[in-house]
C-alpha cells in the first residue's frame, strides 16, 4: 500500500522579492529592494510579474534561468533590448499602484548547493 502523507502548507522557499530595477539588455539584469531573504542560485528559474504601473510590460509574466547572482543584481537569460523601460511609480499617485513589481521561483528545482533534495517531503513519504 503507498501512503502519501499530507503535508501542511508551507511558505515558498524561496521567497519572492520586490523588484526595483530592470535593465533594457541582453542579459537582462533585475536589481531587487532586499537581499536578506534571497536563498535563490545560479541555474534557478524565476517568474517575473511586472504590473503595467511599472512599464517593462513585455517582462510581464515571463520565465528566466539565473545566469548569474551579485548581491542585489539577479542576472537572467533574457534578451530585454527592445523592451521599454521599467520605471517605479509614485507610491502617492492615484490611483497608487495596484502591487509591486516581484521575481518569484517558478516552480520547484529541487536543488541545495547543487545537490537533489527531496521537494516538500517527511522522511522521504508524501507530496
Amino acid at each position: 500500500m503507498s501512503v502519501n502523507t499530507f503535508l501542511a502548507p508551507s511558505p515558498v522557499v524561496p521567497g519572492f522579492l520586490l523588484i526595483s530595477a530592470m535593465t533594457q539588455t541582453n542579459p537582462m539584469v533585475v536589481t531587487v529592494v532586499d537581499s536578506i531573504y534571497n536563498t535563490y542560485i545560479v541555474g534557478q528559474l524565476v517568474h517575473l510579474n511586472v504590473p503595467q504601473d511599472y512599464g517593462m510590460t513585455e517582462a510581464d509574466q515571463m520565465t528566466g534561468e539565473i545566469v548569474s547572482i551579485d548581491d542585489l543584481d539577479f542576472t537572467l537569460n533574457i534578451n530585454a533590448t527592445n523592451f521599454s523601460a521599467f520605471v517605479v511609480p509614485d507610491p502617492d499617485a492615484v490611483p497608487p499602484p495596484r502591487q509591486p513589481a516581484s521575481l518569484a521561483p517558478a516552480g520547484s528545482h529541487n536543488l541545495y548547493n547543487n545537490i537533489v533534495v527531496p521537494f516538500h517531503s517527511l522522511g522521504n513519504q508524501g507530496n
